[in-house]
């Protein structure tokens, strides 16, 4: 089952249950393991959990007590029926200090009790890559200080570059124990008839240049990065959706000095990822318009310069995924970062285009407008990169399988369930790429009549529009399956195109890429055809050999995929569906923990609740976005130079729910 996991900003605790950290649990900042083990024993007592309450994506309550499943077997009369033992273990992490921890022990009882308690804990430092299965030769010397209330772990390491690195953890306990060493903190409590003793505790963070040495055992709360506005639908199950969704949003946000970022999720993604964050913010242009700034920012300042082959880098593209961890400032990842992605440059840039939409003016594309030019240079050159078709390719970089979104190595699948062959142009990237050169061009063309912004660009801004055009009528003319009323879901370079029916030509609705004559057969396969699981957008249809419900990317059900989708039936006129697609995912929260959307589940049908994909990463970016984009496609929410509308008025939500839009036209 998926890992439980709490987060804040890039420092996050993970386990494989309640209480149980695992061998990849523990409490890591910046892709550095700070603590591999914890574990809380009552000596003399068996606790079990009994319940856990998610207070927030950072927090959680635990509770435990003496009971057990033997209390409801009949043969033995013996087994007790009360409990007077009750502990709650009170969780928290926090960006950039670390964990918390309160354990509460209650005594139900009529008379004192005498309790031992001992907190084991361990530390390796371990890269995030390492946890995960990268094979790695670091052989590290972790150094340990114990003090009377506090024991510090140091690791020292040299980057390639030559820099010395420290990383420390600090375990602290408010309290000074009875005995404490390197590994194991003992406290003897005496408590009272119906009373609770409390033993606080933190690990600290540190990373070079910052110290993990603090007194106590509490922790600073940051400030939200983000302020996501509440969303009142009219139905209590909904609007409990909603504030779930802005808490982990706003969880997995950190700043930089560009501002805040989204970092794409929990467990195993809590870093800045281009195509998950812009997504992301396309999802939210409406309601968390810092987000979208930010994450603009933040990767133009961080786009390519040179032409560099180990990571991918190159002048104007934009990076698929950074790190922090030691193997990365050892150069033994690529992720430095690593520009393995065919999307998140077009993406970057009509997300550009529709921010500007919804501030109502140009300032920040005159801001970024030298990213801009360099964005749209280097969409036409990868499209020039072949020479019989004026696509977006990407081939085999030795690091990923695909570089696009769908990036497992057997998400690319012909109808026949045949893997498809690299190098391949994928549907929906032609849809990203089309909408950015035209959108790109139009920005710079209007920045330059209305500002006096004469930006230097590679090509006449007529060029950029000439090769969307091209990319569209290709995509048309190539891509459409007439024996499935459908398009294929890739070109290989041998010229075959992919012949599944998936998701991803969903995408080319979104962008506005698939021609009116074609857009009912579409729509319809999305909205009552073999893609629609009555739970949402299945990504691959069970008519194809390669199907299967139970499956990353060939039959799992992504909700931000779905909102995506939702968006494009609405643009083209099909609201009907698109809130139906809403509410579909919306209703299946009703199945599933804390009122979350996870990153995918299973492409059952609707004759069944839905099921949790097991290895599902939660919560994420995206799927904490989609909501809110579902609200947008669900009004025809729209925004212009005159300000925003509101095309419809739905069913299932209250008219007040598009007031979270803000001033909006009907």
């Amino acid at each position: 089952m998926p890992l439980e996991t709490l987060v804040d900003g890039y420092s996050f605790f993970v386990g494989t249950d309640a209480t149980t950290l695992g061998p990849e649990g523990g409490l890591y900042h910046r892709d550095t393991r700070h603590l591999s083990s914890l574990a809380v024993d009552v000596v003399g007592a068996t606790v079990t959990p009994i319940g856990e309450t998610l207070d927030a994506a950072n927090a959680r309550t635990v509770t435990l007590a003496t009971a057990g499943p033997s209390v409801n077997e009949m043969h033995d009369q013996n087994v007790p029926k009360h409990t007077e033992l009750v502990v709650e273990r009170r969780q928290s992490v926090h960006e950039g200090a670390g964990y918390a921890e309160t354990v509460a022990l209650s005594n139900h009882s009529a008379s004192p009790t005498s309790l031992t308690v001992r907190v084991r804990f361990a530390v390796d430092f371990a890269d995030l890559f390492e946890v995960r299965g990268f094979g790695s030769d670091v052989d590290r010397t972790v150094r340990t200080s114990v003090g009377d209330r506090s024991v510090t772990f140091r690791y020292d390491f040299e980057t390639a570059d030559g820099e010395r690195v420290s990383r420390t953890s600090l375990v602290s306990f408010a309290a000074i124990p009875d005995d404490l060493s390197s590994t194991t903190a003992t406290f003897s409590l005496r408590v009272g008839p119906q009373e609770t003793a409390e033993l606080p505790f933190a690990v600290r963070v540190g990373e070079s240049g910052e110290s993990a040495e603090a007194s106590g055992a509490s922790l600073p709360t940051r400030t939200p990065p983000v302020s996501i506005p509440a969303v009142e639908t009219g139905d209590p199950q909904y609007d409990a959706v909603f504030e779930r969704a802005a808490a982990d949003l706003t969880a997995l946000t950190t700043e930089t000095p560009q501002g805040p970022v989204p970092l794409a999720g929990t467990p195993w993604f809590v870093t800045p990822f281009g195509r998950d964050a812009l997504l992301t913010a396309h999802q939210t242009v409406g309601v968390a318009p810092e987000l979208v700034e930010g994450t603009l920012r933040y990767f133009a300042a961080h786009r390519g310069r040179d032409d560099v082959a180990s990571t991918g880098e190159q002048p104007g593209k934009l990076f698929h995924e950074i790190r922090h961890g030691e193997l990365a400032a050892r150069n033994r990842v690529p992720h430095t970062p690593y520009f393995g992605t065919v999307d998140a440059t077009p993406l970057w840039v009509t997300l550009l285009a529709e921010a500007c939409r919804w501030r109502g003016d140009d300032s920040l594309a005159t801001e970024l407008a030298d990213a801009l030019a360099d964005a749209l240079a280097w969409i036409l050159r990868t499209s020039d990169d072949t020479t019989d078709d004026p696509f977006l390719y990407y081939g085999d970089d030795g690091v990923l399988d695909h570089n696009a979104w769908k990036d497992t190595a057997d998400s690319v699948r012909f109808a026949d369930g045949t893997v498809a062959d690299r190098p391949l142009a994928l549907a929906e990237v032609q849809g990203y790429a089309a909408s950015a050169l035209d959108e790109g061009a139009t920005l710079l063309e209007r920045l330059a009549a209305a500002e006096g912004v004469e930006t230097e660009t590679e090509h006449p801004l007529s060029t950029y529009r000439d090769r969307a055009a091209a990319i569209e009528r290709a995509f048309d003319e190539e891509f459409w399956l007439p024996e499935r009323s459908f398009y294929g879901l890739a070109k290989q370079g041998d010229g075959r195109i992919v012949d599944a029916v998936t998701s991803n030509v969903g995408h080319c609705l979104w962008t506005g890429t698939i021609p009116e004559s074609r857009a009912d057969s579409v729509a319809s396969t999305f909205a009552d055809g073999p893609l629609s699981s009555g739970w949402g957008v299945r990504t691959m249809s069970p008519d194809d050999a390669g199907y299967s419900p139970v499956s990353y990317h060939a039959g799992g059900v992504w909700p931000h995929d779905t909102s995506l989708v939702a968006l494009g039936l609405s643009r083209y006129g099909y609201g009907d569906a698109a809130e139906r697609l809403a509410t579909d995912v919306l209703d299946a929260t009703a199945h599933l923990a804390h009122d979350r959307l996870p990153e995918l589940y299973c492409g059952f049908g609707d004759d069944r609740a839905p099921v949790e994909y097991p290895a599902a990463c939660t919560p994420q970016a995206w799927a904490a976005g989609a909501p809110f984009a579902f609200l947008r496609a669900s009004f025809d929410v729209s925004a212009d130079g005159d300000g925003v509308s509101a095309g419809r008025t739905p069913a299932r939500f209250a008219p007040r729910a598009v007031d979270v839009f803000g001033a909006v036209r009907s």
